[in-house]
């Protein structure tokens, strides 16, 4: 049974993000998401090592697959960004009944929408892991794999619901413990399965598919014990479809981010392809290091989200601009040493994961590209972040497509034809400085202008 906060914690709550210095509330905010994040990419990883351990094949068909994973995060971002943009605002101006009515729709929305994924998984996953890019002998590592990821998607979009949920009221923490919960199960479940059951690569996906139901689990059980400011039950899903649609026009940049991931992924492993499964794997492997270091990045994003949305909704854009650049220069910096660390020992981070000569050479080439292009990536999801959390959606989704769509997908189609697989290793980082280009004015722009509105 769900019980209520008292009117003193609630209002707690609310001094804490509205008043509290930014700097060192999105850093308490930021650093239990880092850590999620980072458990998140070492569990990720750890699919990729333990894999590894079984052959080349089976490490391009883990990075296949990831294509599903991207479709299924882009619908929970798509649901949990776009709920949590509107709560933390809502709570900002002291809307906690819409909240509730918002957190609830979002999270049976994602439920529904991830059993329809199982269902069409299940059914056509030989056609859809071909049309992902799986090669012949790709195919059965890809549908062993994919088989449980498809039998979790409601565990995957739902978690992130709530998580999202969790952090726009400020409980990163709680955030964390689900998801560091399933990351640690999943880093165990891995040897244990593939090893000492001898279940392959089917056992890595099952360790996937269990680690994410209990952190769903976990999760859930917050709102349920009534931790939370905001009320989750099917009783508060809206009947309203203004609410629908704010959900999903607010997260429809996250939903951009995480669908053109997935289709410039399809389109880099049917480019890579083109020089065998080594060169499947080694984009794959540095595509998952890249993963571990945009933990930062993203945690700081995730951190400042809620400030930022509290603030705005107050009318404060002073506090909204001091949380955006002190999130910037914070995870700018890290990602100066990350990338440094990256060109140092390429070779050696990409070996890690496959003892392959010819992996290790495209990895390394593109893990350094990657690397040198990290601050500028960091910018652009930065300021992504920053106007769909100030409800404005059309600009951050202008900004995804453009890197995507009209730089990276055309740069891996032409490229390659002209400089062979090194224009496959510079397409997406030539992609990342350009769109920073772009974004860097259009951030300047909005905080000029928003100078002049009135508190």
């Amino acid at each position: 049974m769900q019980t209520t906060r008292s009117a003193p914690e609630k209002q707690a709550e609310y001094d804490k993000m509205a008043n509290a210095p930014v700097g060192g509330l999105i850093l308490s905010l930021a650093v239990p998401t880092m850590v999620t994040t980072l458990i998140m990419s070492v569990y990720n990883m750890a699919d990729t090592f333990f894999v590894g351990r079984i052959g080349t094949s089976a490490t391009a068909a883990v990075g296949v697959v990831f294509s599903v994973v991207m479709v299924l995060n882009g619908l929970g971002f798509w649901f949990g960004t776009g709920a949590s943009s509107l709560v933390s605002r809502m709570l900002g101006a002291r809307e906690n009944r819409h909240a509730d009515a918002i957190t609830s729709t979002a999270f049976f929305l994602a439920l529904a929408v991830g059993l329809l994924v199982t269902a069409v998984g299940l059914t056509a996953g030989e056609s859809l892991m071909r049309l992902l890019g799986a090669t012949r002998t790709l195919m059965p590592y890809a549908l062993a794999y994919g088989r449980f990821i498809f039998i979790a998607a409601p565990f995957c979009i739902g978690s992130l619901v709530l998580s999202k949920g969790l952090c726009a009221e400020g409980k990163s923490r709680e955030s964390m413990v689900g998801q560091v919960t399933g990351g640690v199960l999943n880093m165990a479940l891995d040897p244990l399965f593939i090893f000492v059951f001898h279940w392959g690569i089917t056992g890595a996906a099952a360790a996937t598919a269990l680690s994410q139901a209990v952190a769903f689990a976990i999760q859930l059980s917050y709102y349920l014990r009534g931790k939370t400011q905001v009320h989750l039950s099917i009783r508060f899903v809206s009947r309203d479809v203004s609410d629908y649609r704010d959900i999903l026009v607010m997260g429809f940049p996250s939903l951009c981010r995480h669908g053109c991931n997935m289709v410039a992924n399809v389109v880099l492993n049917w480019t890579a392809g083109v020089w065998g499964d080594a060169a499947i794997a080694a984009m794959s492997i540095a595509g998952r290091l890249l993963y571990l270091a945009n933990a930062v990045s993203g945690g700081m994003n995730q951190g400042s989200q809620p400030v930022i949305g509290f603030a705005h909704g107050m009318g404060n854009h002073k506090r909204v601009r001091q949380a955006f650049w002190f999130a910037v220069k914070v995870s700018v910096a890290c990602m100066c040493v990350f990338a440094v660390i990256g060109i140092a020992f390429a070779p050696r981070l990409i070996g890690l994961f496959r003892d392959d000569e010819l992996v290790i050479a495209y990895g390394a080439t593109a893990l350094r590209l990657i690397c040198v292009a990290l601050p500028f990536a960091n910018f652009l999801n930065s300021a992504t972040i920053l106007f769909q959390v100030v409800g404005r959606p059309l600009p951050s989704s202008l900004l995804i497509f453009g890197r995507q769509l009209v730089l990276y997908i055309p740069a891996l189609l032409v490229l390659p034809k002209l400089i062979g697989i090194l224009g496959v290793q510079i397409a997406g980082p030539a992609a990342d400085v350009i769109a920073f280009c772009v974004a860097l004015p259009m951030v300047l722009r909005y905080f000029k202008t928003s100078q002049r509105q009135p508190l």
